[in-house]
């Protein structure tokens, strides 16, 4: 990890396109303004994590939701292929 020592006003580029500015120190708070180009997002470090567990998450569930299609074309496609059974299950055709 690159450390980096601003005052305030100073800037810190990244690539050709990236800069962060310190816009304002108060305490032991820092406010930072970034410039990037649109398609580069940008997340407080808390935000995205909560995304990447939500991301997870959906992907999880879609992952389960095609499991379950998939059984049960499984099923479908055994009940047509196993031949119908004129002797009804639970029931003994000796007498």
């Amino acid at each position: 990890m690159l450390v980096l020592t601003r005052r305030l006003g100073e800037t810190i580029v990244i690539g050709d396109d990236i800069v962060i500015k310190i816009v304002d120190i108060h305490g032991k708070q820092i406010r930072v303004g970034i410039e990037a180009p649109t398609e580069v997002s940008v997340y407080r470090g808390e935000i995205y994590d909560r995304i990447m567990l939500e991301n997870k998450a959906a992907a999880q569930a879609a992952n389960n939701h095609a499991s379950l299609a998939e059984l049960k074309k499984l099923i479908a496609s055994d009940e047509k292929a196993a031949p119908a059974s004129s002797t009804p299950v639970g029931s003994n055709s000796r007498s």
